[in-house]
This record gives C-alpha cells, sequence and structure tokens, in this order.
C-alpha cells in the first residue's frame, strides 16, 4: 500500500528541484511564483507574451506619447514605424495600446483613445473603413457608400474620445494600382484632417515606397527604423531582461560573452526569432530538468538560423 501511495503522489505532483535562490530572487515576480509551480504551467508561462522593454522601442513610444499629446490642428503629423518582419513592431504598438486602454468613462477618461487596425490585403477604402467600424462593433452595411462610412467613423471617433489611429501592415496597398494606392492614401488623410487626429503607420520598409506615392501625406510622416539588433550593449541589456521572464531554476547567463554572440547568430538579430529560441530553449531546459540555458539547449532549439532558412528556401524554389 505504501509503495502505490507514493507512486500516487508522484503523479500529483512534480519532483522537487534545487532552486538558485540568488538567482530567483532577480526574476521578475510573476516568474519566481512560477517556480514552484509544475512543469506544464511553467512551460505555458514561457510561452506568454510579455513585454520587455528596450532603448529603442522606449524612444519610439516616447515620440507616440508626443503626437498623442499633441493639440487638434487641420494639418496633423504622423509617424511611420518601419522594420524587418518579425522584429518587434506590431508589440511595441499594440504596448502603445496597453499604455492607453479602452475605459468605460467613469472616471471622464476617454473610452477608446487609441485605435488599432491593420491594413486591408489592399489598396481598398472600403475594407478599411469596414476595419475600423468593425473593431468599434457598430453596426454598418457594406453597400454603403464611402462618405457615409467615413461621417459614421467620425462620429463614433468623436463620442468615444479617440486621439490616435494606428494602421499595421501599411505596405499591404503595395498590391494594387497605383491609382488605388493614390485614392486609399487619400481616405487615410480625409480621415485624419476630419478627426484632427494623428496617424501611425506600420510595415516593412517597403512602407516607405506605400507613403511616398503622395507628396503631401509623405511629408506628414518621419520614418522611425525598428533595426536588426547588433551585439552590443543594448542586445546584452535586452538578455539579461529576458532571462528574468523565464522561470529556471538555475541562472542561465544569457548575457555573458560565451552566449550572447551563440543566441544572436541563432536568431539572425531579429526580436522574434530571439524570443521563440529563448522560449523554445526555457522549455527544453525543464523538460530535460537542466533547468538553465546552455549552448546545448539552445542549438536543439533552433537547428538553422533565419539567414540559412532564407538561403535554403531559395535553394529549393530554385
Amino acid at each position: 500500500m505504501t509503495s502505490l501511495w507514493c507512486v500516487w503522489m508522484s503523479t500529483r505532483r512534480p519532483l522537487m528541484k534545487k532552486i538558485d535562490r540568488g538567482h530567483a530572487e532577480g526574476l521578475i515576480p510573476e516568474a519566481r511564483e512560477m517556480l514552484e509551480r509544475p512543469d506544464d504551467e511553467r512551460m505555458q508561462f514561457i510561452q506568454m507574451e510579455r513585454w520587455i522593454a528596450y532603448t529603442r522601442a522606449n524612444q519610439i513610444l516616447e515620440r507616440m506619447e508626443t503626437l498623442f499629446d499633441s493639440p487638434k490642428k487641420h494639418r496633423m503629423s504622423g509617424l511611420l514605424i518601419v522594420g524587418e518582419p518579425n522584429n518587434g513592431k506590431t508589440s511595441l504598438v499594440r504596448r502603445f495600446c496597453a499604455l492607453h486602454p479602452k475605459t468605460d468613462g467613469w472616471d471622464d477618461s476617454p473610452p477608446y483613445p487609441v485605435m488599432y487596425v491593420q491594413a486591408p490585403s489592399g489598396p481598398d477604402e472600403r475594407q478599411f473603413y469596414d476595419s475600423i467600424l468593425g473593431t468599434l462593433l457598430v453596426p454598418f452595411r457594406y453597400r454603403d457608400a464611402p462618405s457615409e462610412k467615413l461621417d459614421s467613423i467620425s462620429y463614433y471617433f468623436n463620442k468615444l474620445g479617440t486621439r490616435m489611429l494606428i494602421v499595421d501592415e501599411i505596405h499591404n496597398i503595395l498590391s494594387g494600382s497605383s491609382l488605388k494606392q493614390r485614392a486609399f492614401m487619400n481616405a487615410m488623410k480625409n480621415l485624419s484632417n476630419i478627426m484632427q487626429i494623428p496617424l501611425v503607420l506600420v510595415g516593412t520598409k517597403e512602407a516607405l515606397a506605400a507613403i511616398s506615392i503622395d507628396a503631401q501625406f509623405s511629408s506628414r510622416f518621419r520614418p522611425e527604423r525598428l533595426q536588426k539588433w547588433k551585439v552590443d550593449q543594448d542586445f546584452v541589456n535586452m538578455l539579461a531582461n529576458m532571462e528574468r521572464t523565464l522561470p529556471l531554476a538555475q541562472p542561465s547567463n544569457l548575457a555573458t560573452p560565451e552566449l550572447a554572440p551563440a543566441i544572436f547568430e541563432l536568431s539572425g538579430g531579429i526580436l522574434g526569432e530571439l524570443t521563440a529560441l529563448l522560449s523554445g530553449a526555457a522549455a527544453h531546459a525543464i523538460n530535460t530538468g537542466t533547468e538553465r540555458i546552455s549552448l546545448k539547449e539552445l542549438r536543439m532549439t533552433e537547428k538553422l538560423p533565419p539567414s540559412e532558412r532564407l538561403s535554403y528556401a531559395a535553394i529549393e524554389d530554385g
């Protein structure tokens, strides 16, 4: 009976792990609490999205804050955030939305201060307006004229206190004719003029070509670039901050000269790749019981760096 009881108990709780208490104290509170949880819960926690601040992102967030606080005027300035795919652009603007959340207006704060939408798959004015109205969860008819939809958007933006519109994936508009691209830009310009709110556009480097279609429109937008990472102090600081979010019992020392260059090489200097790499390596460390990320876990997680994946794909296509 005693042996059966022990077997049953072993299925009810995780094996005890040795926790480096000094390392644990350096973790963020949520990760520190997770150290005592079962392995499956720790791995779920590792996969959760979370914001980790870094210098360039903070600079752009400050620029967005300045625009957000700008007084209304007929010709509002805007911002174009440009970066490589999977390099943190969307996470950055969603962070800004989180800093200015929707409310019920009970404390006189605006109910919907920042609107985030994705650009349609092509330069389609109707789809653009439909996306905004759909995000607002207000009734509309697809067959309504664009002018009617614009009136409705204007009404609800005023009612809800919307002070900024963020349009992600703006490079999508390049998939249409130059005439449609220009019409789409005019639609965004009219919306900004009528509402007297700033626009923040987000996209890959092709977005620079997208807004250059209209000289008057492009003159309103100052490009802010999210460059690929380099092995510098900012990168090292980012690794140290990321390690603080991982509920591993032992220190990995990701920011050391031994690991930082290897992590950079395997991630290709792309933030999304870096996050996926460390999440996978941390999960592997939990599964194997090592409780720390070493070169072994990193190489087990990512067999082929992003740059080599692209080269391989090109060879395959050829």
